[in-house]
């Protein structure tokens, strides 16, 4: 596992060109995220009743809001604007990942040079059609825990103590998204790789432990650096806390490139080694 984690840095290091993609594919969709939501929240809070609300004018505001949610031509626009923004990302994000993937392999083959484009170009359609087989059983769960969470939230505006029930269901949902992801990341290695994907499924299961072990380690490391960031930022404040915040998704573009990478070496070893 460590030895997995050390080569998909230096694969990492590779292709660092790549997180600077990423970076700046981050950047625009947060930008215009951000856009779509102060436009929306920051009115809708200044709504919020002031000065500190009674009982009754914050029950009425939640009733305000569920309405809006419901009946408001507007609202019903901004999520149809942010349904888009959705639908735009996931097209374009299997381009981004069939470009790692097939530089992943060339790298691997001994050979030098920028395969990221090339790999849009050669394996972006399976890809897709990997990234929206994942997508669609991720949200198979949905059509039964959307409904169950929705009442929660509605009544945790009431008694914020009911919202506890709601931990089981999402942290069944992550672990579940957990697993499908990394079995179709494992797949898609073996299909750019054309070393049969159902045999790459296989190895992803059967090497559950050092895979679950890399994404902790790199997701610890992820999360002591944003607390360490975040923390920086907030004694620190000014022009440091400033740089500090936007220089964290970087990092966090570098990170997420490194799971990649890492657990693409651990399926090279085992596949090869079998």
């Amino acid at each position: 596992m460590r030895t997995n984690i050390a080569n998909g840095w230096i694969s990492v290091k590779n292709q660092f060109y790549v997180v600077i993609i990423l970076f700046l594919y981050q950047l625009l969709f947060s930008y215009f995220l951000y856009r779509l939501v102060n436009s929306v929240v920051v009115p809708l809070l200044q709504r919020y009743p002031d000065p500190p609300p009674t009982e009754l004018s914050q029950i009425l505001f939640y009733v305000e809001g569920q309405l809006n949610l419901t009946h408001s031509q507007t609202v019903h626009n901004y999520m149809w604007i942010l349904l888009g923004m959705l639908l735009f990302r996931m097209l374009l994000t299997p381009f981004i990942h069939s470009g790692i993937f097939y530089g992943l392999h060339q790298e691997q083959k001994g050979e030098t040079g920028l395969f990221f484009f090339k790999g849009m170009a050669l394996y972006a359609k399976p890809v897709m059609l990997f990234y929206w087989s994942e997508a669609l059983l991720v949200l198979l769960p949905a059509y039964w825990l959307i409904p169950k969470l929705y009442t929660l939230a509605i009544s945790g505006f009431m008694s914020p103590s009911i919202l506890l029930q709601a931990i089981p269901y999402v942290l069944g949902w992550g672990i579940y998204r957990y697993v499908i992801h990394q079995v179709i990341l494992f797949m898609q290695f073996g299909k750019i790789g054309s070393a049969g994907i159902f045999s790459s499924a296989l190895i992803c299961l059967r090497n559950a432990l050092p895979v679950i072990g890399i994404s902790l380690i790199l997701g610890v490391f992820s999360l002591l650096l944003f607390c360490l960031f975040t923390g920086l930022s907030l004694v620190w404040s000014g022009l440091l806390a400033l740089i500090l915040q936007q220089s964290y998704p970087l990092i966090a573009c570098l990170f997420k490139l490194w799971h990649i990478t890492s657990h693409y070496h651990l399926w090279h070893s085992k596949f090869y080694k079998s």
